[in-house]
């Protein structure tokens, strides 16, 4: 039974595989790491007590008993990663819906699960071309059979161009060197060891070439410490915002002054000078050429939304205060005054002939206005949430949703509720105001 493409990313009547290789190569990095440190602390303990005497037996206790607590787990590692890879590796066909729309969701009959969009790193046809392989950067492995290699291109478009509570992410990449293999770490070892093995004991000549790998190792790591972890791209109404496991990034659309195509991503040349390079198409997919074809569509129709994203949003500049946003103005007073003034802006109670009345389609047009100030959106998220039907809240959260300048989304979220604390409608103006020039950086502390 293949897949058939439907309308709104719905690709109805698939056959599904995932194969749930994340688990398994967490399990075997936890074993491979217990098993190198406790190689690396047993051959430190054997070089400080040839060295050192007794003396040195004494300093190493304590890695001795680290050591120890090493080895049941490089015990229970070995016994239950073959298993994990196993369990991965076997994985039955399903019938299943496929539907793009904030992630990738496999609807079965009696359930579904789900794959951020921006997780999915890879794609491959099969030779057969019916049947497109999506790899995700946890590793995992979904196999969607579809019904032609027409509809592998439109689930590539859909999964590139969908929005997830009105934003649009991708991952990023750094044009970096790969690490030093693995292999290349045992053979400098194994090299050490023979060499010291013709001076001195084979226990000591191999200690010393664990030690002398493991020095490569930390070589290695410190020349690729400048290095990026993994990044991902949020663009939302305002913005975009570059998310790493160290902070965030937030740039407002008014601070890009020009967006130049690179090839691999785009340029953003800031009004405060700075340039933000954004890699969006994976460097390794151009040096392995198993790792092209669907994987390169994929990254290339990233990047095209991206540039088309960015050159709809930049060049507006802030708008004018005027009108509604006036109205909607703070002017000194306390989050609660303003709150209680606003809600009468837009009750019938409050208009009569010397009052300026705000509309509630005034208020929700400055609200979804990504490039409108952050205290006139917070203003008209106080101003609606007196309104109780379903639409209104609906609508004051999406745009709270599609909002990735943090602060303000936690002002915003909060102002549909009814009330914002004073410290974070502050945060809030001067998160904007401190972004209009250049990158402002925020840790990454939950904010729900």
């Amino acid at each position: 039974m293949a897949g058939t493409a439907g309308s709104n990313g719905v690709f109805d009547r698939c056959v599904v595989r995932i194969h749930r290789y994340a688990h398994a190569r967490t399990a075997s990095w936890v074993l491979a790491s217990s098993f190198a440190w406790m190689c690396i602390l047993t051959a430190a303990t054997l070089l400080f007590a040839t060295l050192l005497g007794p003396f040195g037996v004494v300093m190493m206790l304590p890695f001795v008993m680290v050591g120890s607590v090493l080895l049941p787990v490089c015990t229970v590692g070995a016994l239950y990663a073959p298993l994990a890879w196993l369990w991965a590796a076997v994985s039955f066909s399903r019938s299943a819906v496929v539907r793009i729309g904030g992630a990738l969701w496999i609807q079965y009959p009696h359930g579904r699960t789900a794959f951020p969009l921006a997780s999915l790193t890879s794609a491959r046809l099969s030779s057969s071309g019916g049947e497109v392989a999506l790899k995700t950067h946890g590793g995992d492995v979904i196999f969607v059979r579809l019904e032609d290699p027409g509809d592998a291109e439109r689930l590539l478009a859909d999964i590139a161009s969908s929005r997830a509570g009105g934003t649009w992410s991708a991952r990023l990449y750094e044009d970096v060197p790969p690490p030093l293999p693995s292999r290349w770490l045992l053979a400098i070892a194994a090299v050490v060891a023979l060499v010291c093995s013709v001076v001195v004991g084979a226990a000591l000549a191999l200690a010393i070439g664990v030690m002398a790998g493991a020095a490569a190792w930390a070589v290695a790591s410190v020349r690729r410490k400048g290095c990026a972890g993994p990044r991902v791209l949020v663009v939302g109404s305002d913005g975009l915002s570059i998310q790493a496991d160290a902070g965030e990034h937030f740039i407002p659309f008014h601070g890009i002054e020009r967006v130049d195509d690179t090839g691999l991503g785009v340029q953003l040349a800031l009004t405060g000078g700075e340039e933000v390079a954004l890699l969006i198409v994976p460097p390794q997919i151009l040096r392995d050429p198993q790792e092209t074809g669907l994987s390169m569509a994929l990254a290339e129709r990233r990047r095209e939304h991206l540039l088309a994203l960015l050159r709809e949003r930049i060049g507006r500049g802030a708008p004018e205060a005027g009108g509604a946003g006036a109205l909607l103005e703070r002017r000194g007073r306390p989050a609660r005054a303003w709150r209680a003034a606003l809600r009468r802006l837009v009750s019938e109670a409050g208009v009569d002939y010397r009052t300026a009345r705000l509309t509630r389609e005034q208020a929700f047009a400055v609200l979804e206005d990504g490039a409108a100030p952050a205290e006139h959106r917070i203003g008209a998220a106080l101003a609606l949430s007196s309104a109780s039907d379903g639409e209104t809240a609906a609508r004051v959260r999406i745009a709270a949703e599609s909002c990735v300048n943090r602060d303000v989304r936690l002002a915003l979220e909060q102002a549909a509720e009814g009330e914002v604390a004073e410290w974070t409608l502050e945060q809030a103006l001067s998160s904007q105001d401190a972004g209009e020039p250049a990158l402002v950086m925020r840790s990454r502390a939950p904010t729900r």
